[in-house]
């Protein structure tokens, strides 16, 4: 499954925002959705939104409301993200 994904900061917040097919952004598929995204952003929030024309929708294990409000969807610097792979492990140096 490859979705696109961003990270930004809305209201002082870093979160992911990531933008499955319509039919995730709900309880129940979201939260698996969800527990996918997680490795490959760990210790960021994900909130997962679908961008519809007349009226986006989001749905995390927060609340949305504002954050989607605030959120400029125009902005965002997109990234392609394939759950079928490992998350790349960033490898600090020993030092």
């Amino acid at each position: 499954m490859k979705m696109s994904a961003a990270i930004t900061t809305v209201r002082g917040i870093r979160l992911v925002v990531a933008f499955p097919h319509p039919s995730y952004v709900r309880p129940g598929v979201g939260d698996v959705l969800l527990a996918r995204l997680t490795p490959h952003f760990p210790a960021l929030p994900i909130m997962l939104v679908s961008a519809k024309s007349t009226n986006a929708q989001a749905y995390a294990t927060f609340e949305t409301d504002a954050l989607l409000a605030a959120l400029d969807l125009a902005d965002l610097v997109l990234e392609r993200i394939d759950l079928d792979l490992l998350p790349e492990v960033e490898v600090k140096p020993p030092f």
